[in-house]
């Protein structure tokens, strides 16, 4: 908040207006917020058509896209929750690190059901899943304690590719 006490700084921000105009109105307001926000989504929209997003901020994208229309999820719910939980987590880089039961706690589902989401999602080749500790290669979520350290690979572009863009 500007502090409008000092004579300099008042001065600066009434530059040009009297006593009547140095309060901005809520209309104005209001639409001085809708000129950036306008901004904003040109410049989403134009980063969006030319691939500058990256892929989780498009899954993110898509996913929002859907919920405005109505639109039912590509996966079941537990499935959705595990992607929405990894696109959040995209600046981590492209693997995220992780347990079973971190997987609980984030998206609220059980265990055994977050067991059955990452299979499936396993199976049908949108993520790619191993233990941390262990040598390289898949694994089954069936086979992973619910402690243990486990490596999710989401392949976000064949997420994205299976997931059509609302119209």
């Amino acid at each position: 908040m500007t502090d409008l006490n000092t004579p300099d700084r008042a001065a600066d921000f009434a530059e040009g207006m009297d006593a009547r105009t140095a309060c901005v109105t809520r209309e104005q307001a209001c639409a001085n917020a809708r000129r950036v926000l306008d901004a904003a989504r040109m410049r989403r929209d134009r980063d969006r058509a030319l691939g500058r997003l990256a892929p989780q901020v498009e899954f993110v994208l898509r996913r929002l896209e859907r919920a405005q229309r109505a639109l039912p999820a590509a996966d079941g719910p537990r499935e959705e929750a595990l992607l929405l939980h990894c696109a959040g987590r995209w600046e981590d880089g492209e693997t995220i690190r992780t347990s079973l039961r971190a997987l609980e706690r984030a998206t609220g589902f059980r265990v055994e059901d977050v067991r059955e989401a990452l299979d499936h999602l396993a199976a049908t080749g949108d993520i790619g899943m191993s233990r941390s500790n262990t040598p390289p290669g898949p694994v089954s979520a069936t086979s992973v304690p619910a402690s243990a350290a486990l490596v999710i690979s989401p392949d976000w572009h064949r997420i994205n590719d299976r997931r059509p863009r609302p119209h």
